[in-house]
Order: C-alpha cells, then structure tokens, then sequence
C-alpha cells in the first residue's frame, strides 16, 4: 500500500477546508489543518513578543520565526501518520514556500518519502467570490488582507507553486456548493493511487 499526501493549497477563503473534509469523508484520509493545529501556539508566541496574537500577514516576526515552526510541525505529524501507512491532507497555504521549486524532494529526503504519493491540490476561486467569503466569516486574521485587498490579490497572483516531482491539480471552488463528483474526478484515486 502506498500512502498519498495531498497538499491542500489555496488563499484563505477558498474552501480548503470544505474540500479538504469531503475528501476525508469519501476516502478516509487523516485531516492536518495548520490552523488548527498551531494557532494557539502561535498566537501566544506573538503575543508574548509584542505583537498581536492575529498579526500573520506583513508581520516579519512570524514569517522569520514563527511560521517554518508552524509547518514543521504540520509536517512532522503527517510524517507519522505517513509512516504508519496512513495517507493524509495537508489543509495549509504553504505560500511561503512555493518558490522553492525543490520543496518537495527536500521532504521526500527528509522524512524518506520514497514510498509516498505527494499531489497538489490548488483550490481556486475567483476573487469577488473570495472577498464576499472572507467578509462573511469575520475573522480578526483576515483584517489586514480585506483592509489591504489589491496587494493580497496581487500576492495570491505572483506566488505561483513551483515545485517539481509532484502531481499537481486544480479545483475551481467558486460555485456555492462544492462539485463533488468533478472534485473526485480531477483527483482520479483510481489511476494508481493506494488509498
């Protein structure tokens, strides 16, 4: 049996973590949301340093020190999970590190993927849709991309994943409801992936 990682990429707002539980939900895979996983830690550490607990974006503080801590202990635990045969969804935007186009053979070297099956997932939207949603939820974190919304937008436009040895796919999540069955077919578990 061979496990998959999915990196489960796209802007804050785009439905990741919708799409990242339907997939759970129809094959079973173990769900790592960064978020969930790390906020409260981090929010601590940049509180206890002076910042606000919710400062990500813009905040050299976290992109210096906090955010490699964040996703290596994201990773660590799918590296686990991976170990055991369990295959897993990374729920992350890993933005910060798209420009590497070597990031994933740096993983596989590091934790002896040799035996895994890495795939991105791009969750896209279009970006009226993506700032009505970003308004609805009202969450503190998003304060400073809605206040700065052309120079995130352009972020999201410049930080374009270049990573190589891996499988790459694109799901367009702009509609109200997730397409499920276009989701599962972009995906295709079926040509040689072991789940």
């Amino acid at each position: 049996m061979k496990p998959t990682v999915i990196f489960l990429i796209g802007p804050a707002s785009s439905g990741k973590s919708t799409v990242g539980k339907l997939l759970v939900s129809k094959y079973n895979f173990g769900y790592l949301d960064k978020d969930m996983i790390c906020n409260k830690f981090t929010g601590k550490l940049l509180e206890t340093n002076g910042y606000s607990p919710f400062d990500r974006d813009g905040c050299s503080f976290y992109t210096d020190v906090v955010m490699d801590l964040e996703y290596q202990t994201l990773l660590d635990i799918a590296n686990d999970n991976l170990q055991l045969g369990n295959s897993v969804i990374l729920d992350a935007p890993f933005l910060g590190y798209f420009s590497n186009n070597n990031y994933i053979n740096e993983l596989i070297e590091k934790y002896n993927w040799h035996t895994i099956n890495p795939i991105v997932l791009k969750v896209t939207v279009d970006f009226a849709t993506l700032k009505q949603r970003m308004e609805a939820r009202a969450l503190e974190r998003d304060t400073w991309k809605l206040a700065n919304w052309d120079k995130y937008v352009q972020s999201i436009q410049e930080k374009q994943c270049l990573w190589e040895n891996i499988k790459m796919v694109s799901f367009d999540n702009s509609s109200d409801t997730v397409d499920a069955e276009k989701l599962f077919q972009i995906l295709d578990f079926k040509s040689g992936i072991t789940i």
